[in-house]
């Protein structure tokens, strides 16, 4: 058993499934515990939190030479969220956050 949870421990694809879970299901619980509006909710949460975690996503993934479809996982549970609860809108923000972790993937080299 010992030996399982060193393993889950040491998977990197863990962590991204892990934060991706915390970013897109607590964090709208905690903005609506701290009584922030769906406007803040959607400009900070949606846009630049998120925006930023899909960079360093792409980073994370080129840095640690892991799979380039460990880039896909935060944006399918991404469309899971909204699936459940929110607007259409956030279909096209998975879209965005997909792109833009591809973006920062490409761009960096692996040897740096």
């Amino acid at each position: 058993m010992k030996n399982l949870w060193k393993k889950v421990e040491a998977s990197k694809t863990t962590y991204i499934a892990l934060i991706s879970i915390v970013l897109v299901f607590i964090m709208p619980i905690l903005f609506n515990l701290f009584h922030l509006g769906k406007s803040n909710r959607i400009i900070w949460l949606f846009f630049v939190i998120n925006i930023f975690f899909s960079g360093f996503l792409g980073w994370f993934c080129r840095k640690y030479a892991l799979s380039f479809y460990n880039l896909i996982i935060f944006p399918v549970i991404f469309v899971i969220s909204v699936f459940i609860k929110y607007g259409r809108y956030g279909y096209f923000l998975a879209g965005i956050y997909l792109i833009l972790s591809i973006l920062i993937y490409f761009l960096f080299d692996k040897e740096n």
